[in-house]
């Protein structure tokens, strides 16, 4: 696994981490006899709104049972989020008024990389931790720093482990690239660089898009033609669906396979069937709940409880939610009646083999650690649905 080991000082000025300032009543900021106020800014408006709502309630769920059973050391958690409406501007004002006027204890699955990377500086200063935000961006948990945590394996980590796995099962070395133009897409790019330096590949075609793009006649052609083994794909939804369909109308019969973006129902369910074959690597797992109300499982209870409750059905990122609301509510829990920010932050680096109950990978942190997953799945749609095919890969 990659990992930083650059160890930021505490007490470093507007780095946060420098001990807890005490209201008057003696308590951090956030934190009274009876509540805790964590805060969160996320799309709820706009353009992948589904991801934020999504994932919002999946916090709520698990916020509103840790309530229900008469909060953690009879402290209720307060949980206000903010539509940043995927705009950097908007996420800047969401962080000043969590921050400045509700106070916040912490925050929680803020969305988008920009977004995320624009605040850092006022969280800290403010001694505000950044936990598990909805970006599997590197600089969400690099240089390690003591208020950083993110749940995801980053986008970079997540090519290097998935092309790993590949070419050791597969007769490959002649491999290829098609990525998004963008932030995003440059850490896919890192990542596919350091795996074809570690692995010894040969790069033969690679290629950026722009998101709004439809037509990849020329693209596909080109790396048909390459000779290319093996297609990794960094892209978002739409994209996946089309460049993936246009490579098999076309022939291209080599593996394809992406991060967690296109790792979604609704990519298997696309094209009629068109999305077969498939692969992408993710730190967490989508359930089948149709299986899982037929087992009985608590995850198929779990989904029941959610379209009770929300009257919808859960996203991707509802069980992601429930899980990173779950590790923080165990981290508070660690941390004590006398709560301060640096016992959560212990009670979260002292977190190992956290057993998704979801059936995705283990978390575990550490005071070096603060990326959760532990390793990666790896998926293939099949059918229409995504079904694991491979389990503990390494990054």
């Amino acid at each position: 696994m990659k990992k930083s080991f650059v160890i930021l000082a505490l007490a470093l000025t507007g780095c946060g981490g420098g001990g807890d300032a005490a209201k008057s009543d003696g308590l951090p900021r956030g934190v009274t006899a009876d509540t805790i106020t964590i805060g969160s800014h996320t799309d709820l408006s706009g353009g992948i709104a589904v991801w934020g709502v999504a994932m919002t309630n999946g916090i709520r769920m698990r916020f509103e049972e840790a309530n229900a059973a008469g909060g953690i050391h009879g402290r209720k958690i307060e949980f206000v989020v903010e539509d940043n409406q995927y705009q950097v501007p908007m996420a800047v004002k969401a962080t000043n008024k969590l921050i400045n006027v509700d106070n916040i204890f912490l925050m929680l699955a803020s969305m988008g990389t920009p977004h995320n990377n624009a605040v850092f500086d006022r969280m800290f200063a403010a001694n505000v931790p950044s936990l598990f935000p909805l970006t599997a961006s590197v600089s969400m948990y690099e240089p390690l720093h003591p208020l950083k945590f993110s749940y995801f394996v980053s986008y970079r980590d997540q090519v290097r482990g998935a092309i790993a796995h590949m070419v050791e099962n597969n007769d490959t070395s002649r491999v290829c690239l098609q990525s998004a133009a963008n932030d995003y897409g440059e850490e896919v790019v890192i990542g596919f660089e350091q795996a074809v330096e570690e692995h010894g590949l040969e790069v033969v075609y690679e290629g950026r898009h722009k998101g709004s793009e439809t037509d990849y006649t020329g693209t596909v052609t080109g790396i048909k033609n390459s000779g290319c083994e093996l297609l990794f794909l960094g892209p978002f939804i739409k994209d996946a669906i089309l460049i993936y369909t246009a490579a098999r109308d076309a022939g291209f019969d080599a593996p394809i396979v992406a991060n967690m973006v296109p790792y979604l129902p609704e990519v298997a369910q696309a094209a009629d069937g068109g999305m077969d074959g498939l692969y992408a690597a993710a730190s967490f797992r989508l359930p089948d709940y149709e299986t899982e109300l037929e087992a009985g499982s608590w995850v198929g209870e779990w989904y029941e409880r959610y379209v009770e409750i929300f009257g919808s059905e859960p996203g991707a990122q509802s069980t992601i939610g429930w899980v990173i609301a779950d590790l923080t509510v165990k981290a508070i829990e660690a941390a004590g009646p006398d709560i301060t920010t640096d016992k959560v932050i212990a009670g979260l680096e002292a977190i190992n083999n956290y057993q998704d109950p979801f059936g995705g990978p283990s978390l575990s942190f550490s005071a070096e650690k603060h990326q959760g997953g532990d390793y990666l799945n790896l998926y293939q749609v099949q059918d229409g649905k995504w079904q694991t095919v491979a389990e503990g890969i390494p990054y």
